[in-house]
């Protein structure tokens, strides 16, 4: 069937985004770094997108063409609404960071640890487009790009990470603020994408 291919990369997708949830969650409270901890949140919002990708392809095995076009639609829009909370989120967090700075922690352990973690989402994004080449998706489509744009977001983690306690500033914080907009701004033109194709079934 075409669409296995796309519930086992849903599958895993739940599977690794927890994992990074749970690895980073720990490095970003150790460390106190905000960037890390709010990747971190980033990755359980993945976790869930990913489990809403699974129910919205699994709903369309029993829908007509145009049914299974719209509730996968209906799925990608719902992932982008829970992006669009993490962005928001990272955008709060940050500007609370700014205003009310705290000492951070850096290990090159733990920065090594989340740079790996960037190699990961690379070969998670590439899952992704090969399930998306064999059953082509908007959700598969829209967890590909969330992929690759998450191993920018963690970069900025890496980056906050290395110069907070370098930088007179709260890095982190503005890192943070960045990374919010720029989550918040490709979910939100997602979020738009769909209604108007959930409305008018013209993309």
């Amino acid at each position: 069937m075409l669409k296995k291919p796309a519930v086992m990369a849903g599958i895993a997708g739940c599977a690794v985004n927890f994992v990074l949830f749970l690895v980073k969650l720990y490095i970003g409270i150790a460390s106190n770094s905000l960037s890390v901890y709010c990747d971190s949140i980033n990755n359980l919002g993945d976790t869930f997108a990913c489990a809403v990708a699974i129910l919205g392809i699994l709903l369309s095995f029993k829908l007509s063409e145009k049914e299974s076009d719209r509730a996968q639609s209906l799925g990608d829009f719902v992932i982008s609404i829970l992006i669009a909370v993490c962005g928001i989120y990272f955008v709060y967090n940050g500007a609370d960071r700014i205003f009310y700075p705290l000492p951070v922690s850096y290990s090159l352990k733990y920065a090594a640890v989340i740079t790996a973690t960037i190699f990961v989402k690379i070969l998670l994004g590439l899952m992704f487009f090969i399930a998306n080449k064999k059953a082509p998706s908007p959700i598969l489509k829209a967890l590909l790009l969330d992929s690759f744009l998450d191993c920018f977001i963690t970069l900025f983690a890496i980056m906050g990470l290395f110069l907070v306690n370098r930088i007179n500033i709260a890095v982190d914080g503005i890192f943070a603020v960045i990374s919010g907009v720029a989550i918040s701004v490709f979910a939100i033109k997602n979020i738009i994408g769909e209604a108007k194709f959930l409305v008018n079934d013209k993309r």
